[in-house]
């Protein structure tokens, strides 16, 4: 089939418009550990978008299931309650000691760490082909093409996608971002939304399922000062001027019957899988 786009060299001409994602590629690990406790504290109450995933993953009993980018195991943590075994890859070291703690908790042992990038795994060598392969808002490479092609190597049966659809972040979040980051730094910030790997996945003759849908989030805080620490720890390590943090959180926040505070954002989201022909 004749393209007129080569979507993957799209998506690798605006990845490297960012100084943001050009720093994650290089040492993802210490990104990702320093917001490991941050982001904990972010989904450690998010019930709704992750029981929406759950429902359109099919897992069975006897699955053993690959986590890409399983960070602290939102997703990891609960598929290991039904799959025979999950394995979660993510590079960072603190992320998985998060996923680990949540396990014990729940004392689920049916399942195994593999602390690498994925751009450095070896199908065969560091993790054998699984049954399933989930890879949730994990997709952030240069080379999206590669990334995808191994993601269908590694399953035996299907693999599921879950990515942004349309902008990266509802239009509250993204005006927090402009006025935390300005403009410019919040154009590289994001990451291309569903439609390129849809269309790189096709041009490797693979045609995925898509289903588009809105996904609620909840994060609960103790307080007002708790939300804008949080957020400030995930998203600007180090960041001292919090006024616009804080005049976004005296929005978004609802006290709950608890006397919690909740903020509920709603993301238009991508679900993308495919069955293996040979599984």
């Amino acid at each position: 089939m004749h393209r007129i786009i080569d979507w993957n060299e799209l998506w690798k001409a605006l990845h490297a418009g960012s100084s943001e994602r050009a720093e994650k590629d290089r040492d993802p690990a210490a990104h990702w550990d320093k917001r490991a406790a941050a982001y904990r504290r972010i989904t450690q109450d998010e019930k709704k978008a992750t029981e929406h995933e759950l429902a359109i993953l099919d897992i069975r009993p006897e699955d053993t299931v690959l986590d890409m980018g399983a960070g602290t195991g939102r997703l990891a943590v609960p598929i290991a309650r039904t799959a025979a075994h999950v394995t979660a890859l993510d590079p960072s070291e603190g992320m998985l000691s998060v996923l680990r703690e949540r396990m014990a908790a729940e004392e689920l042992t049916n399942y195994s760490t593999v602390t690498m990038r994925w751009e450095d795994t070896v199908i065969g060598r560091d993790v054998e082909p699984h049954d399933v392969v989930v890879a949730a808002f994990s997709l952030g490479f240069y080379d999206l093409a590669a990334a995808l092609e191994k993601l269908d190597a590694a399953a035996l049966r299907a693999v599921y996608l879950f990515w942004h659809a349309g902008e990266w972040r509802n239009p509250d979040e993204m005006a927090l971002y402009r006025a935390v980051f300005g403009e410019a730094a919040t154009v590289q910030k994001g990451y291309p939304d569903y439609i390129y790997p849809v269309n790189i996945l096709h041009d490797a003759g693979i045609y995925p399922n898509v289903t588009i849908y809105r996904a609620v989030w909840d994060a609960v805080y103790d307080s007002p000062e708790e939300a804008v620490r949080t957020w400030a720890a995930m998203h600007n390590p180090g960041m001292e001027e919090l006024a616009p943090v804080r005049d976004y959180f005296a929005r978004a926040l609802r006290k709950n019957e608890s006397g919690k505070y909740v903020e509920t954002t709603v993301r238009p989201t991508a679900a993308v899988w495919w069955e293996k022909t040979d599984g």
